[in-house]
């Protein structure tokens, strides 16, 4: 009787999360209104939309485009389940193959662009435009005095004391790059540069014995400087001097990979009148043109990675070194052309308030000025602001507080990229999330984006593929992917078609493109729900504040432990929004945290470090190693903070020190729990360098009374472990992002702290672990068989399935239970009929003695087709229909979609392959279809091979970084098997 009252309760759960009683709350139960809002997330969870689609970048090579098909891309891009597209018009190299479309922002590249964005209005399609034609931020109407800038020195040395008329040359600005190529600098007849500020005239006395520079000893005589004649009037003092002439100029930098008639000059980022005028050209372009931008689909302006070689100075500098750190700069300018021209403590000191400097223009003039700009016209400004940083580029840039200045954060990760940090596994130098989540949380901003699943890889991936990266990137906190890319091919002729060098290619004339559609509802589902919630953790990590400051990816330099996360703050947000509240460190959205960890934090720091010794005094943990190489007031704070602090205990909290001990033996003190562990981690600090890959990652996330855990899978191998969360008295619920489902978990045990429950996880699998309001008791308390893990299984609408054979014993708070499990399995043995589609190379009908990868046939015809090929075959099921029945394809490569008896079943696309046709299989005869495509590499490489032409792209050389195409294996293809069927009878609770 208990476990059919358990069943109706758990199916009411589903529509409403509890039974309140009334007049009083129950403990651990969902409070008022929690019924309704666990009923919205359900629903936008199994039909999300607006944000929670993912859009792609929408790359015009060349700016060469059809207008035609422009639409025709997007009302696919609309079907296949996207959310919308960022405009990227970018330069491919000059092969012949993509021909020169006009100006980027001329007429007619204009009329192109608000055709696009008047078409995905029609379509509630949303839309942003890269601000150049590729990146950084310029184009062809930036003049010298907005475009970007350095520093250049001429000297000349002086011995003869007395007063002297000394002519100082002006200096050599180069014409080339180191490599040869051409900068954008415009000069005058004379052969000076159009643009030119003079900033500084020293006297650098020449030092015999080779010891740094003396700031004292410097001379600045900018005032005895005369431009115009370029002459210098002094009194030279005794002694040898080096008179070193300082100008500003243009720095020449272009974009970086323009279409052929875009060229132009990037724009000083660090010059807010630069900045207004960039944007203010985009703007006055497309307004006379789209009316209020407000009524169409364009939403964004999206500013690419900032990856300026050259780019130094601003005329502006200056002033604000001298407002930031209350000293000149002209005495250390010497540094710049000489970095071991002072001591390195002087050096230290120097860079780090140069650094900052740079970052504040940064930050101040060009992203919060841009956003300025265009929130004033009802636009969203989208960048990876400063990024994506060292070690792939030197951007002196505090990477949270620039990200933070955005409406939308957006960072990068990148798949099968040749840079992995020492192993092919480890991606950790191009994940670029942690720190972009971290922005959008401190922020307040809805959205975190990422530029996803970027490769140099060509044609070598499908959904599945992408699916365990992407999943890293949400257990990191993203929660939108932006994917990198869809190619518009202005021409229905030529597969696969001509597409960017780099980026995943996803348009429509990818092989799967027809069956992507469940792949991009998957990320919407998680994005929706990451959207809609909150993240949680328990250790706030402070970053430090040493200029450039970028967080690196989750657990890797920075761990609290396994089973604890962290959120990273920076300083501003640590100077301005932290608080103590009730021994917490709580920020102003509601975040609330138990320890606050530091990393460096070097300088003369006063202000960062008095908030540390008031949170300390106001009962805050803190904990971190000492900082070195202090001085004055700041060396008096330190020493009170980390005197007599060492090990933590709770006696001595709130005393005003700051404790050495490691978070997690904090948070063990504490007897805090981990807030997500499971035996056989495979890892103490679950972090994702190779040694110490964890089996389950997760991430937790929080809406009122409701908690979700997103756990996924490490590993190929499916898996089975008694998972624990830091949960108590709240009721489990299952949500599978692969098919909307949401389930009841009947198997739980609540222990003081925290609820066990056995969870199986399929191949690189993952779901939602949903705790809501508590309304009655777990059905079972524990599953187990002989094995050291749980057995595997599967919580469904009709029970719990075991996929594995055996005794199962299944404990309840009376008593337990024993059942025998049987499977009764039969493989589809024996030949298949299989079509390829005509004109491919491959003969259009054939007949498979058994399954085998089309890579691995002897018809060359087969070994090189890309594309659908279609199994068809009839099997005669005799087993007993009182079970659930399923269908296991086995290995596909890499997309596939299942007809039974003429109905179709849907479109599997990552392991484990598999459908329930309980209700579709028959006794007798059934008739079995199977669409199965792979991915265009195979094609490619046969044509190289064999020096054929069924392909058609302007990618022919390479098939990756590493590899060329003629040098690149086979991907396994087809309908790989083995193909079986399986009975199971399901556990009733």
């Amino acid at each position: 009787m208990r476990n059919k009252i358990y069943l109706i309760l758990n199916l009411l759960h589903i529509t409403t999360c509890c039974l309140a009683q009334p007049g009083a709350a129950q403990p651990g139960a969902a409070q008022p209104g929690a019924a309704q809002e666990i009923k919205v997330l359900q629903q936008g969870f199994q039909n999300p939309q607006g944000t929670a689609r993912p859009k792609v970048y929408w790359w015009w090579l060349n700016g060469h485009t059809d207008t035609t098909l422009l639409k025709e891309e997007l009302r696919s891009i609309k079907n296949a389940g996207l959310g919308g597209v960022d405009i990227f018009e970018i330069g491919f190299r000059p092969d012949g193959q993509v021909p020169a479309g006009p100006a980027f922002m001329g007429n007619e590249s204009i009329k192109t662009i608000t055709t696009a964005i008047r078409e995905a209005t029609k379509l509630n399609l949303e839309v942003g435009l890269n601000l150049a034609s590729s990146w950084n931020a310029g184009g062809s109407w930036v003049t010298p005095q907005h475009a970007a800038k350095s520093l250049y020195f001429s000297s000349i040395t002086t011995t003869q004391p007395g007063l002297q008329t000394l002519s100082i040359p002006f200096p050599e600005i180069p014409r080339k790059d180191t490599k040869g190529n051409e900068l954008l600098i415009q000069f005058d007849p004379d052969g000076k540069p159009v643009y030119r500020q003079e900033v500084a005239v020293l006297a650098v006395p020449i030092n015999e014995e080779r010891k740094h520079l003396d700031t004292a000893r410097i001379i600045n005589l900018s005032q005895l400087f005369d431009p115009k004649t370029e002459t210098l009037r002094w009194k030279v003092p005794a002694g040898r001097w080096e008179i070193h002439r300082y100008v500003c100029s243009n720095s020449g930098d272009p974009l970086l990979l323009p279409s052929p008639n875009s060229r132009g000059p990037i724009i000083d980022h660090f010059d807010s009148t630069a900045t207004r005028m960039h944007f203010m050209y985009f703007i006055n372009r497309l307004k006379p043109v789209l009316g209020d931008f407000r009524k169409t689909a364009l939403k964004n302006l999206y500013l690419a990675s900032f990856e300026a070689k050259n780019a130094l100075w601003t005329p502006t500098l200056a002033a604000e070194f001298k407002k930031l750190n209350g000293y000149e700069v002209e005495k250390f300018l010497p540094y710049i052309f000489n970095k071991n021209a002072f001591d390195s403590l002087t050096t230290s000191r120097f860079q780090q308030d140069l650094n900052r400097t740079i970052s504040e223009l940064m930050i101040n003039n060009h992203y919060r000025k841009g956003k300025e700009i265009a929130n004033s016209y009802g636009l969203n400004l989208i960048s990876e602001a400063g990024g994506p940083g060292p070690p792939l580029h030197n951007v002196p840039v505090e990477a949270i507080k620039a990200l933070g200045s955005l409406d939308v954060p957006r960072g990068e990760f990148w798949i099968n990229h040749e840079r992995l940090d020492g192993s092919k596994e480890n991606i950790d130098l191009l994940m670029l999330v942690k720190e972009i989540a971290a922005a959008s949380h401190l922020y307040e901003r809805k959205i975190t984006e990422l530029e996803a699943f970027t490769s140099f890889q060509n044609w070598q991936e499908g959904p599945g593929d992408m699916r365990p990266v992407g999943d890293r990137a949400f257990c990191e906190g993203m929660n939108r992917a932006v994917i990198h890319g869809f190619t518009h091919n202005p021409t229905k002729d030529g597969f696969p078609g001509n597409v960017y060098a780099a980026g995943t290619h996803y348009n429509v004339k990818t092989t799967w493109w027809s069956k992507v559609r469940p792949f991009n509802d998957y990320l919407s589902r998680v994005s929706y729900i990451l959207q809609e919630t909150d993240f949680f953790a328990d250790v706030l990590y402070y970053y430090g504040n040493k200029v450039p400051t970028f967080g690196t990816p989750k657990n890797t330099r920075f761990s609290v432990g396994s089973g604890y996360d962290y959120e990273l703050i920076n300083s501003e947000k640590l100077l301005n929004d932290l608080r103590v509240e009730n021994g917490m460190l709580t920020l102003p959205y509601g975040a609330r945290f138990k320890v606050l960890a530091l990393d460096e934090i070097v300088g003369n720091d006063l202000a960062v470090l008095k908030k540390l010794e008031a949170l300390s005094k106001a009962g805050a943990i803190i904990t971190g190693k000492k900082p070195a190489a202090t001085w004055g007031e700041s060396q008096q704070i330190v020493e009170r903070l980390w005197s007599d602090g060492g090990e933590f205990s709770v006696k001595k909290v709130g005393n005003g020190k700051v404790f050495t001990t490691s978070p997690l033996q904090i948070l063990q003190e504490m007897s805090l729990q981990p807030d997500f562990d499971y035996p056989d981690k495979g890892s103490q600090r679950l972090d994702y360098m190779g040694k110490n890959q964890p089996a389950l990652d997760f991430i937790h996330h929080k809406k009122g009374n409701l908690d979700f855990y997103f756990v996924r899978n490490t590993t190929a191998q499916a898996l089975s472990r008694l998972c624990s969360f830091r949960q108590k008295d709240k009721f489990p619920q299952l949500w599978n992002a692969m098919t909307g489902e949401i389930l009841p978990i009947p198997v739980f045990n609540q222990t003081t702290s925290q609820v066990e429950i056995p969870l199986s996880f399929d191949p690189f699998g993952s779901y939602f672990v949903v705790f809501s309001g508590q309304i009655s008791a777990p059905a079972y308390t524990s599953v187990s068989d002989s094995s050291a893990h749980p057995p595997r299984l599967e919580y469904t609408a009709k029970g719990i399935q075991f996929w594995e054979k055996g005794t199962i014993e299944l404990k309840e708070n009376s008593g337990s239970k024993k059942i025998n499990n049987s499977i009764q399995e039969h493989t589809l043995s024996g030949p298949w009929d299989v079509q390829f589609s005509k004109g491919w190379g491959a003969p259009e009908y054939v007949t498979f003695s058994e399954l085998i990868s089309w890579s691995e046939s002897t018809n060359k015809g087969i070994s090189y087709y890309s594309g659908t090929g279609i199994y068809t075959k009839t099997f005669t099921f005799e087993t007993d229909h009182s079970g659930q029945v399923y269908l296991d394809l086995g290995k596909v490569g890499k997309v596939a979609e299942v007809w039974l008896n003429g109905k179709s079943l849907g479109i599997t696309w990552t392991a484990p392959y598999r459908y329930n046709i309980t209700s579709h299989v028959r006794a007798g005869e059934n008739l079995l279809r199977v669409e199965v495509i792979n991915t265009w590499a195979n094609r490619i490489i046969g044509d190289i091979r064999e020096k054929e032409n069924f392909t058609q792209t302007n990618l022919k050389v390479r098939g990756s970084r590493e590899l060329l195409w003629s040098e690149t294996p086979l991907m396994e293809s087809g309908l790989i098997g083995p193909v079986s069927i399986r009975t199971l009878k399901p556990t009733q609770p």
